[in-house]
C-alpha cells in the first residue's frame, strides 16, 4: 500500500477509482508530495468480512483528514456507507468530510459542528480538502511544538484557542462558542471519559489528537461562519451597513485586521477588535450618541475616511433602505439591524459568542413555527 510512516496524511475513499484518481490528481497540485501523502480506498468485497479493518490499515496517527462519498457498495461490499466512515473518525478524533455527488440533496446545507461539507466537484473539492488539511495541521503542529498552548489540568480548551492565535484576551468569548461541545459529538464525550477513568493515562499524542479536532473544528465551523469576534469579508460589509460589492474596498482599508491564523486562506477575515480601532480613528470628529446604531456610525466614519458615500445594500424595509446594519444574518447572509421588524437574537441558531450574528426577521418567522422554536 506504501504507506509513509511519520508523513502527514489524508485518507480519499470511494468506491469509484475514476472519481478518486480525480480528486486526489487536483489535491497534488496543491499539496507538495513532501509535505503530505494523499491515501485512497476503493472498498471492494475482499474487505467485507473486516471493513473496519481494512480502514485501521490505512490511517494512523498522522492522519490528518479523511474524505469520503455517501455510498460505498459499489463493488460489492454491502452495507458500507459513508456515515460509517464519518463515526470511525468521529471515535478516533479524525476529522472526516463528506464529499457526496449522488445524495447531497438528502444532506443539510450546513455541516454539523464535528462534520466537514466538501464541495462535490473535484476543483472545489480539493481546494477545500487542501484548505482544512493545512488549518487542522497547522493546529496539531502549534501544539505539539509550543507546550504553552495546550491546556493544563484544570484549563480550558477556549483559552487554549485564544493562545494559538495569539489573542488571550478572547478567551472568554470563545468560550461561549464552546458551551455546547458534548451534545455535539456523543464519541468525543466518550472519548474524554474514557480519558478521564482509563487506569493508564492518555498520551500527549492523544491529548493532542482530541484539541486539535475540537479546536479545529470550532474555528472553521462555528466561530469562522457565525461573526462575532472574526468577521468575513461579507460580515465586514455588514459591520460597516453597506453592501457586498465595497468589500474590495474595505480589504484595502482595513488590510492590517486581517486574520491570518488557521483555515485563512478559504476566504478573507477579519478581527474585529483590530477594525473597531480603523474605525474609531475615522470616526473621531463623529458623536455616537448622534447614531441609531453602531451599524450607522461604522458607515458614516468609513465614508469620512473615503471621502465618499459607501454602497447601500438592499433591503426594503421603511427607515431602512439599505442605510442600516451592523450585524450579519448567517443564513441569508445579508445584512440586518437590530430593529425587531429586521432580526431576531435566536441562541437556539446561533452560538453564543457570535454576538454579530441575528437571524433576519422574515427567515425566523418562516422557518421558526416548523421547528417549534
Amino acid at each position: 500500500m506504501g504507506v509513509v510512516m511519520g508523513l502527514p496524511s489524508i485518507l480519499l475513499v470511494d468506491d469509484k477509482q475514476d472519481v478518486l484518481a480525480g480528486l486526489k490528481a487536483e489535491l497534488t497540485k496543491l499539496l507538495p508530495a513532501e509535505a503530505v501523502e494523499i491515501r485512497t480506498w476503493v472498498p471492494d468485497s475482499e474487505d467485507e468480512d473486516e471493513p473496519d479493518a481494512a480502514f485501521d490499515a490505512r490511517v494512523d496517527d498522522d492522519t490528518v483528514l479523511v474524505a469520503t462519498d455517501y455510498d460505498l457498495t459499489g463493488n460489492g461490499i454491502t452495507g458500507l456507507f459513508g456515515l460509517t466512515i464519518v463515526g470511525w473518525c468521529q471515535s478516533r478524533s479524525i476529522p472526516v468530510g463528506d464529499f457526496s455527488r449522488g445524495h447531497t440533496n438528502e444532506l443539510p446545507d450546513e455541516p454539523n459542528l464535528f462534520e466537514l461539507r466538501v464541495p462535490p466537484n473535484d476543483v472545489e473539492g480539493a481546494q477545500f480538502i487542501a484548505s482544512a488539511f493545512r488549518g487542522f495541521e497547522s493546529i496539531r503542529h502549534a501544539l505539539k511544538n509550543d507546550p504553552q498552548i495546550m491546556p493544563a489540568r484544570g484549563g480550558s480548551l477556549s483559552g487554549a484557542l485564544a493562545r494559538l492565535l495569539g489573542r488571550p484576551n478572547l478567551d472568554d468569548q470563545f468560550a461561549l462558542y464552546m458551551s455546547k461541545l458534548g451534545a455535539a459529538n456523543a464519541a468525543l464525550l466518550q472519548q474524554l471519559r474514557d480519558f478521564g477513568s482509563a487506569a493508564k493515562p492518555p498520551t500527549e499524542e492523544q491529548k493532542v489528537r482530541v484539541v486539535t479536532y475540537v479546536l479545529g473544528h470550532v474555528l472553521l465551523n462555528s466561530i469562522l461562519k457565525f461573526p462575532g469576534p472574526l468577521l468575513s469579508s461579507e460580515a465586514l460589509c455588514a459591520y460597516a451597513a453597506t453592501a457586498n460589492a465595497e468589500s474590495n474596498v474595505l480589504d484595502g482599508v482595513f488590510s492590517d485586521c486581517r486574520y491570518e491564523g488557521p483555515f485563512s486562506e478559504s476566504a478573507r477575515f477579519y478581527w474585529r477588535e483590530d477594525a473597531d480601532v480603523v474605525l474609531y480613528e475615522a470616526g473621531k470628529s463623529l458623536s455616537e450618541a448622534d447614531f441609531d446604531g453602531f451599524g450607522d456610525f461604522n458607515r458614516a466614519a468609513l465614508e469620512i475616511l473615503l471621502e465618499r458615500a459607501l454602497t447601500r445594500h438592499v433591503c426594503q424595509r421603511d427607515g431602512c433602505r439599505g442605510e442600516k446594519g451592523g450585524f450579519l444574518c448567517p443564513f441569508t447572509h445579508r445584512p440586518v439591524c437590530e430593529r425587531s421588524d429586521c432580526s431576531v437574537l435566536s441562541s437556539g441558531w446561533i452560538p453564543q459568542g457570535a454576538d454579530l450574528s441575528r437571524v433576519e426577521r422574515t427567515y425566523y418567522d418562516e422557518w421558526a413555527p416548523l421547528l417549534g422554536l
